[in-house]
């Protein structure tokens, strides 16, 4: 089972990827939040996940 940390607002796991070069590294992804984000100030609640980098960024409606 993969390590999950928290925190504040959010909850992150690892994550292996490879870069350009093919090199492996890990790094921590969000994998649930739990609080409000912001982005320039206001609040912005991103989707956790999406099937395009479009949808990802588009404000979550649920909140």
């Amino acid at each position: 089972m993969m390590p999950i940390i928290f925190t504040t607002g959010a909850f992150l796991q690892p994550m292996k990827v490879k870069s350009d070069n093919g090199k492996e590294h890990w790094i921590w992804t969000v994998s649930e939040f739990i609080d409000d984000s912001f982005n320039n100030g206001e609040v912005f609640n991103p989707n956790e996940y999406a099937d395009s980098l479009e949808k990802l960024l588009q404000c979550n409606d649920e909140s």
